[in-house]
């Protein structure tokens, strides 16, 4: 992972979610669940899209992002991460958001995660078998068109819980618009990124 791994960072104040740390790159924050905290990831992914002439990608992911902020604020948020306050040549279209996932009936997640590795490819990330990490595609229709978006998306059981309750981390990037991709290169790199950021991942105390 690029930068230096500098900030540990407690992830949950939530008295149901147990504390958790996560070592970020330099310029890499985590805070609050808010929607202040999405329209400043909706502007830095602006400059990194406007940098690389993409505008039409711009003003549709900017709609994409306004439509996620209002669904992931209405579920049971519990941290975002993402850059702030470095230089734009540094900029990455990648964010961050962590939720709880309940099963609908109170029971176990173990029918999720099954379908999860029969339907999507989920498989562990690490050795340790504690974080379960699949890929997807995403398109909806926005004014002037359709968006794509590529997820990187992680499952960890949260201790006590008695695989009841999970924390369901989604690393988003931009993916297309208006019949145009985002370069290949700069996906692959984002799920690296998003990759060398979760295998980091431990409960405080562990």
């Amino acid at each position: 992972m690029t930068g230096t791994l500098r900030d540990e960072l407690t992830g949950s104040i939530r008295r149901d979610v147990p504390p958790f740390v996560l070592l970020l790159p330099r310029g890499w924050v985590s805070v609050e669940p808010t929607k202040e905290a999405f329209a400043e990831i909706a502007a830095r992914s602006s400059a990194v899209l406007r940098a690389n002439h993409r505008p039409d990608l711009d003003a549709q992911f900017r709609d994409l992002l306004d439509r996620a902020a209002d669904e992931f604020l209405r579920r049971d948020p519990v941290r975002m991460i993402f850059q702030s306050g470095v230089p734009d040549e540094e900029l990455f279209p990648l964010s961050i958001t962590a939720l709880r996932l309940s099963a609908p009936d109170g029971g176990p997640l173990d029918a999720h995660v099954a379908a999860l590795r029969r339907d999507r490819g989920a498989r562990a990330l690490g050795d340790d078998r504690v974080i379960l990490r699949w890929e997807q595609e995403d398109a909806q229709r926005v004014p002037g068109g359709e968006v794509a978006v590529r997820s990187f998306d992680y499952l960890i059981a949260i201790p006590g819980s008695e695989r009841r309750q999970a924390l369901l981390f989604s690393a988003v990037v931009p993916l297309a618009a208006a019949g145009e991709r985002l370069d290949d290169e700069t996906v692959r790199a984002a799920g690296v990124l998003a990759d060398a950021i979760m295998s980091t991942f431990r409960w405080s105390g562990e």
